[in-house]
């Protein structure tokens, strides 16, 4: 490898620009080096030596914030500081954990709005993502302009359903009482009336359900939605809209609950599955409320008695006029049919239970219950004792057809944009079932995929 240039052999800008276009040192040496001059206080270098690399193509994911901790340093403008911090988004694929990384890094730098912006923009990636919104509601309040109450508080409304969700709903009440004090202030009806009609559309809710009773038990509540998919206490997110919000149990009157809503769900019918868990419910019965199309002109509540008993009782619900049109994004939850066989504490999360202070009958009879939900919400395992070999059933989605993915890359010097063309042509060739071992049934694809690419600058 060359040694690297002695800094007082020249001006900074030139011994590295020649460096740099004849040579390409080991990015470990690089690294090196880098450190060695920051350490020295040698900042400008620092800056050169960096930026000099960049243009001759031998960029590094650690340069940009290494450059932009430099240019501050140096005292740089703060447009150029803010340029290279973007450049963090540029480097990679744009994607949202690229935009949200950015966002916290330039606020490092003071940089609000412009991690406000960037804030924005991962939003529109993913818009039903709430950890934009929550972000970026402190920084909202602090720039309102262009819209950013608006965009930020109708985002936690409507998708920021985290844990904490009523205090999230509550700061977002409190930025809407504030904006509309400013708006006011400032004579800005058309303004105002828009930040009015944008809350009501976020408030709206498609379904609502909320199970009630007395006594100390627990029930469990597990709605089947339209195309399969499962809210429950096991899966509290679903891919079609719903969220499990609390799973509680007696004796306390005021955690004898289970909530679900489902913000945009799919128009069809709802099954609603009520499972006594354990305990004494009094009289054996419970109050189901359901609520269609909250916030609109349509909303509807229905209330009905559900008698309790050792079966599960099965109410449906059909919905009209459901505004999801595609699934929604959530983390995969992975269960071990083999664990969920068998007994065990649960350690608490949103709205778990933790069996302290009972005897073991009744912590027997509440791991008994979990198992036998689990099972309703698609996982099928055998019994403990006969030692016999569980199943879990995996769904996928296979697309047929022609796709064509386009994936644009900006260079490191930000000059060219380079396009990558990836057409795939995908043909279904076979579907067949096969049974398992127990005598459940599944369905076996073969797909025949015929793919190319192509890459234009």
């Amino acid at each position: 490898m060359t040694p690297f240039p002695e800094i007082d052999s020249g001006p900074a800008d030139r011994i590295w620009a020649s460096y740099f276009s004849k040579h390409r040192p080991p990015d470990a040496a690089l690294r090196r080096v880098i450190l060695r001059l920051h350490n020295q206080g040698e900042h400008e270098h620092v800056i050169h030596a960096i930026q000099s690399a960049l243009l001759n193509g031998q960029s590094q994911p650690w340069m940009y914030e290494v450059l932009a901790l430099s240019m501050e340093i140096a005292g740089r403008p703060e447009e150029d500081v803010q340029r290279v911090l973007l450049s963090l988004t540029d480097f990679g694929n744009a994607n949202f954990e690229s935009m949200m990384y950015s966002a916290a890094y330039l606020l490092r730098f003071d940089r609000e709005e412009m991690a406000l912006r960037l804030y924005r923009q991962a939003s529109r990636q993913f818009p039903e993502r709430a950890e934009p919104y929550i972000l970026g509601l402190k920084l909202a309040r602090k720039h309102p302009g262009d819209d950013n109450i608006r965009w930020a508080t109708t985002g936690i409304l409507e998708y920021g359903w985290t844990k904490n969700y009523e205090q999230l709903h509550q700061e977002a009440e409190d930025a809407i009482v504030e904006e509309s004090r400013r708006l006011r202030k400032a004579q800005d009806a058309p303004a105002l009336a828009a930040l009015q009609k944008a809350i009501e559309q976020a408030k709206r809710r498609d379904l609502m359900v909320t199970l009630t009773w007395n006594g100390p038990a627990d029930l469990d509540l597990i709605v089947e939605e339209p195309g399969g998919t499962v809210c429950s206490f096991d899966s509290p997110d679903s891919p079609g809209g719903g969220i499990h919000l609390h799973d509680g149990f007696g004796p306390s009157a005021k955690n004898c609950r289970e909530e679900y809503v489902c913000p945009q769900g799919v128009s069809g019918t709802y099954r609603l599955r009520i499972k006594h868990a354990w305990g004494d419910v009094v009289g054996r019965r419970a109050q189901l409320t359901v609520t269609e199309h909250v916030g609109t002109p349509q909303e509807k509540t229905t209330r009905q008695t559900v008698k309790i008993g050792a079966e599960a009782a099965v109410v449906p619900i059909t919905l009209e006029g459901g505004r999801r049109t595609r699934p929604r994004t959530v983390a995969t939850s992975q269960i071990d049919p083999i664990s969920a066989a068998q007994p065990q504490r649960r350690s608490p999360q949103r709205g778990g239970i933790e069996l302290a202070g009972h005897d073991e009958s009744v912590r027997d009879r509440f791991n008994e219950s979990r198992r036998d939900s689990a099972a309703i919400a698609g996982v099928k395992h055998a019994a403990q004792s006969s030692g016999a070999v569980g199943f879990q059933s995996v769904i996928s989605t296979v697309n047929e057809g022609t796709f064509l993915q386009v994936n644009p890359v900006v260079s490191a010097d930000r000059r060219y944009v380079r396009v990558a063309v990836n057409p795939r042509f995908t043909t279904l060739t076979d579907v067949f079932t096969f049974s398992f071992l127990n005598g459940s049934a599944g369905v076996e694809t073969g797909v025949g995929n015929v793919g190319g690419g192509q890459q234009g600058q």
